[in-house]
């Protein structure tokens, strides 16, 4: 009976790996979500868009887990070990459901979505500084390294920490 399983290998030779198995061992149904990434190479202007895997190192695969095949994934080219997740050394199954419902999520791009953290401390926020001896208002200049903010207030320019800060 075919059950699905899941393979760990390099995650830079997944879709190598699922060809190469998809030419060699035909009946065995191999799948990988993925989804669409908007990335923009170095020294491009425009952005493109890019499929990723959404678990990158993880293939599951349809197969008999008793027949040959099991043995047929693990010797390609391209290492790949099957999990698994029992004390007893058995190849780990997946249920059905599981793998229709990946499917039918990467279908309507519910798997992964991306987000855009945008700093709130940009150049020209006013800010509130709070202090041991008393809380100022100030300009933000630049964020240092994520963790520093750089203002000018009343009392000049300074560095403080992010976490003495709040937008006003």
């Amino acid at each position: 009976m075919n059950s699905w399983t899941l393979l760990r290998l390099n995650a830079q030779r997944q879709s190598a790996y699922v060809e190469h198995v998809a030419e060699h061992i035909p009946e065995v149904e191999m799948y990988f979500p993925t989804f669409e990434k908007v990335t923009r190479p170095h020294k491009k202007r425009q952005p493109i868009v890019v499929l990723r895997p959404v678990y990158p190192g993880y293939v599951f695969a349809r197969l008999d887990i008793d027949g040959y095949n099991v043995y047929h994934m693990t010797r390609t080219p391209i290492q790949a070990r099957f999990i698994k997740l029992t004390g007893d050394g058995t190849i780990s199954t997946i249920p059905d459901r599981v793998i229709a419902e990946l499917k039918r999520l990467e279908s309507l791009h519910l798997l992964v979505k991306e987000t855009h953290r945008v700093s709130p401390f940009q150049r020209g926020v006013k800010v509130r500084v709070h202090t041991p001896i008393a809380s100022i208002n100030a300009i933000v200049i630049a964020l240092i390294r994520g963790n520093r903010v750089k203002i000018e207030g009343p009392l000049g320019d300074m560095t403080v920490p992010v976490h003495q800060v709040s937008v006003l």
